[in-house]
């Protein structure tokens, strides 16, 4: 499996919940952020947070609250087969629209969504998972 990157706007929903059902799948994955606010942060610090964790917890056994919220830089894209990006397309930088791993996925953001769209979207994301791992192993 591919060590893949995964990129959303603020690295709070979409990149945090993607890293954790790619790890759970037995791939190994990091997630960043194109215009993070508070760049080391915990989930936990970030009350907009609450919706997303919850849905991890309750539906993947997977406990986010201590992920850290990490900004997207060149150097930190280094060493990944693939990144994977969320995020709106005004707030990808052209460095990364011009890399040949980045990938594109459309994907709600998460912000100020309920919990049943908010547990849409994770589900998206979880099949988009499985249908690249999918199409990863038939290649």
């Amino acid at each position: 499996m591919d060590k893949i990157l995964f990129v959303c706007r603020a690295n709070v929903g979409r990149s945090q919940a993607a890293m954790e059902l790619y790890r759970q799948k037995g791939g190994e994955a990091d997630s960043a952020g194109t215009l993070v606010d508070a760049p080391g942060a915990t989930l936990a610090e970030r009350p907009t947070a609450k919706t997303i964790v919850d849905i991890m917890r309750e539906d993947y056994a997977v406990d986010m609250i201590k992920n850290i919220r990490t900004q997207l830089t060149e150097e930190v894209a280094e060493g990944y087969d693939k990144l994977i990006v969320m995020a709106q397309r005004e707030t990808v930088p052209e460095w990364l629209w011009q890399d040949p791993r980045m990938e594109y996925w459309e994907v709600t953001d998460t912000l100020n969504q309920d919990t049943p769209t908010t547990r849409a979207i994770v589900r998206h994301i979880e099949s988009n998972i499985d249908t690249m791992i999918r199409d990863d192993s038939d290649a």
